[in-house]
């Protein structure tokens, strides 16, 4: 038998078998891969899921798992059963992100930070540093730990630049 007729042969039976042979004349080396198709029929057969195609069919089936160990030889009678299930999400911990109030910054300011860096309403933004003046403290906003640090840190930044005391700072919300 020939070389060619091997190759040929091979190919043949490559394209039955769902993969593809590439030949690069830069590097004069062949390269072989699946078809995606071959690859879910493979990852199928092997009772695996793939997590990027939803199937709620795999959600409810069990998959028996053997335990090895020398108290329990594998005789096919010692098993456990693992359900497989989608994973549970759960929101993010929120923060509350709080000015405090001092005697040196004025109003206006702290309103003009309200708006430009809450979204706050004029009316909103009001009825917020009022609450700083009248209370001690008032909440600009509530959301997740990195924003709310990151907005925190922005104000106080912003702050200092425009030479103003005010203290911004976040507590975790129950």
């Amino acid at each position: 038998m020939c070389v060619g007729t091997i190759d040929a042969h091979h190919n043949d039976w490559n394209k039955r078998n769902g993969i593809m042979t590439n030949f690069s004349a830069k590097s004069g080396r062949k390269s072989t891969q699946l078809t995606k198709e071959v690859m879910r029929q493979r990852f199928a057969q092997m009772g695996s899921m793939d997590w990027h195609l939803p199937n709620p069919q795999h959600a409810q089936t069990t998959h028996p798992v053997f335990a090895h160990d020398e108290e329990h030889p594998d005789d096919g009678q010692h098993s456990t059963t693992v359900l497989l299930a989608p994973p549970k999400l759960k929101r993010p911990p929120q923060y509350a992100v709080v000015l405090l109030n001092d005697d040196y910054t004025p109003m206006d300011f702290v309103i003009e930070i309200l708006q430009q860096y809450f979204a706050l309403d004029l009316d909103r933004a009001t009825q917020v540093m009022l609450q700083v003046h009248h209370e001690g403290k008032g909440t600009a906003g509530i959301y997740p730990r990195d924003i709310a640090e990151t907005k925190a840190n922005q104000v106080n930044n912003y702050a200092r630049s425009q030479g103003h005391p005010l203290l911004c700072q976040i507590e975790p919300q129950e």
